[in-house]
């Protein structure tokens, strides 16, 4: 019965962290996001003692990220990677988090934006780490990225925004995503192709009917 009590904790700890989080007890094999149920109930104390420690960064990264995501709609920006200013200021390489959200790796995200880095920090080309999940196709780091304070209408240096990458490279699922928070259909890139524009040069219908062009 005790053992029967501990393998349904296991699954409950399971089903919450697969559905609401990214969390410590998630480990990178071959690219691949894995999660190991504790076996004994000592490791089931030490897990849960490591997720609520893990939840408290997390509630921290969150509540910085919702104050420069202010600042940023007030003043929509790029914050411009400045190799010299992040060096002084002890926090991350914005190359970490630019190849973190390439890469899709939600986890390693997630530490980044915890230990200071700025989740609208852009390129010289002005593309932020939610462009380039977006334009890869990572739904799960774009999720992330989002709920933790990117800016869904962030400016590239040619006014492209997560919305077009996702239309260009066909991401109907982040399309759809980034509709639903507030980005723009009709904003148009300094070349004036809205995402609309785009779906209709690539003769995408799906993509057509999420934008609400069909």
């Amino acid at each position: 019965m005790k053992n029967i009590l501990h393998l349904l904790a296991s699954i409950t700890l399971l089903t919450f962290l697969t559905t609401n989080t990214v969390s410590a007890f998630e480990t990178i094999n071959n690219g691949e996001e894995v999660i190991t149920v504790p076996s004994t109930p000592e490791e089931q104390l030490l897990w849960e003692k490591a997720y609520q420690t893990e939840q408290l960064r997390a509630k921290k990264a969150r509540a910085l990220q919702k104050v420069r995501q202010a600042h940023y709609k007030a003043n929509p920006k790029p914050v411009m990677y400045k190799p010299a200013h992040q060096s002084i200021q002890q926090v991350p390489e914005a190359e970490e988090l630019f190849d973190a959200a390439s890469g899709g790796n939600a986890q390693l995200i997630g530490r980044l934006l915890a230990q200071g880095i700025d989740v609208n920090i852009a390129n010289t080309e002005g593309e932020t780490a939610l462009h380039m999940a977006a334009a890869r196709g990572h739904y799960r780091a774009v999720i992330y990225l989002v709920t933790n304070g990117a800016y869904v209408n962030a400016k590239t240096v040619k006014n492209w925004i997560p919305l077009h990458h996702a239309t260009r490279f066909n991401r109907p699922n982040i399309v759809n995503y980034l509709l639903k928070h507030n980005s723009s259909a009709y904003q148009r890139t300094s070349d004036g192709l809205s995402a609309i524009d785009m779906a209709k040069n690539l003769n995408n219908n799906r993509l057509l009917s999420i934008l609400g062009a069909r």
